[in-house]
């Protein structure tokens, strides 16, 4: 009977023990999980430190993003009708952005929720960041269980659920998974290597809210243009920001500019991240292996020519 009733312990314990894992478990990997998020006040957070105590909702911006931009009284109603039971935290992508453009949108905004800026791309590598505004919702196990760009009823109603601790059985397990293969581009190795990375659409998009930048956009593919023919022993690549791009908007950008050096969408964000690419348009020569010029500015093409015969 003794050795019976153990059996039944270690069995009911066993149960237990599975069911408590079960609580806590999460369909996110370890490095989403233990993702480090810098806050403007300098505390860092993870979405394990929420894991078992609360929902948490994510929403990528920017400063320049015009739905962003319309979406910000929605977004501050959310922390106060559901700060107590959902961890609300924005990160801004911190590209062509910096701090004082953020304060400048926390002010007009009486923004109230921790904010986070991506200075390095990582956030946005990690969670797949394809466009702003860029929302992700995850209930109290780290399971998530919503992903979009809308500020509508569909996200309003699952915070509504989840922040009253109810379960919902709608997850996207493979949303924030990177599938797209790394850029294989061919360049010849023995030569120098020049990177122009750009968006089809900073150009046109960035006209009011960042014109400064606007006109970079539009120079540096003119500029780049006429380079290549000058610089025929370097290997030139354009690389473009996968952000709200596809086949369709690079074909008009490359008729628009009638690019001839070769160009392609960065699908992974390999290249963006992987050369710390926070302002578009950027220009990176690479040489062996070693970045041996960085630059955002093509407002003197003729002293950027100068530079290039040097190297």
């Amino acid at each position: 009977m003794f050795m019976l009733k153990r059996l039944l312990w270690s069995i009911i314990l066993t149960i237990l023990i599975s069911a408590i894992s079960l609580v806590h478990a999460s369909n996110l990997s370890k490095q989403l999980l233990t993702m480090p998020m810098t806050l403007t006040t300098g505390e860092v957070v993870t979405l394990e430190q929420y894991q078992g105590k609360k929902p948490v909702y994510l929403k990528f911006w920017a400063t320049w993003c015009k739905p962003c931009i319309e979406q910000m009284a929605h977004f501050e109603k959310i922390i106060l009708q559901h700060g107590d039971n959902l961890a609300v935290i924005a990160i801004n992508l911190g590209i062509n952005d910096n701090l004082a453009a953020v304060k400048k949108v926390q002010q007009e905004f009486n923004l109230s929720m921790p904010m986070a800026i991506d200075t390095n791309g990582d956030l946005a590598q990690a969670f797949r960041l394809l466009g702003t505004p860029y929302h992700l919702l995850f209930d109290k196990q780290m399971n998530l269980v919503h992903l979009g760009h809308k500020a509508d009823s569909v996200l309003d109603n699952k915070i509504a659920l989840i922040s009253a601790t109810k379960e919902l059985d709608l997850l996207a397990d493979n949303a924030i998974t990177e599938t797209e293969m790394p850029l294989e581009l061919g360049l010849d190795g023995s030569k120098t290597q020049a990177f122009l990375f750009t968006a089809t659409w900073c150009d046109w998009y960035f006209t009011d809210s960042r014109p400064t930048a606007s006109q970079q956009c539009i120079a540096a593919q003119n500029t780049i243009n006429d380079l290549t023919k000058k610089f025929d022993n370097i290997a030139w690549q354009g690389i473009i920001s996968r952000l709200w791009t596809g086949p369709a908007e690079l074909a008009n950008y490359t008729k628009k500019y009638q690019v001839k050096h070769p160009i392609a969408i960065d699908v992974s964000n390999g290249m963006f991240h992987q050369y710390g690419i926070k302002e578009f348009p950027s220009l990176v020569v690479v040489k062996n292996g070693e970045v041996i010029l960085k630059t955002s500015d093509f407002s003197k093409p003729t002293s950027l020519a100068e530079q290039l015969s040097k190297l």
